[in-house]
């Protein structure tokens, strides 16, 4: 009995030292380099919106592009790269206005990229 008490215990503190060592860190200086690792389940058939046709490309495609919309809370549509839209009385012409942008390279986003 007397065992059991103190193999419980001992178990006791050495689960907590390991949950409080794993919640520390000893560097507290930050860095700028932010890396995010995503993986997925199958192979990505492509990364070129031109030709995605399947949900594993669209659900990374999601994750690295945005468009003039977007899905919101709620999966309400909100703008995206717009900043503005108007449509015109007869709902033919749709203008859009972009927000500033940049691509990952650094040039900047235009409306020929969207036509």
């Amino acid at each position: 009995m007397k065992f059991t008490k103190l193999f419980a215990a001992g178990a006791t503190l050495l689960v907590s030292a390991s949950t409080l060592a794993a919640c520390g860190s000893g560097n507290n200086s930050s860095s700028t380099k932010k890396t995010l690792n995503w993986e997925e389940s199958a192979e990505i058939p492509t990364m070129d919106l031109s030709k995605a046709t399947d949900v594993t490309s669209f659900n990374q495609l999601n994750n690295v592009l945005e468009g003039i919309y977007r899905l919101g809370k709620n999966s309400k549509v909100e703008n995206g790269l717009a900043s503005k839209t108007q449509v015109s009385k007869d709902g033919k012409t749709w203008t859009f206005t972009l927000r500033n942008s940049k691509w990952s390279d650094g040039t900047p986003l235009t409306a020929k990229d969207f036509v």
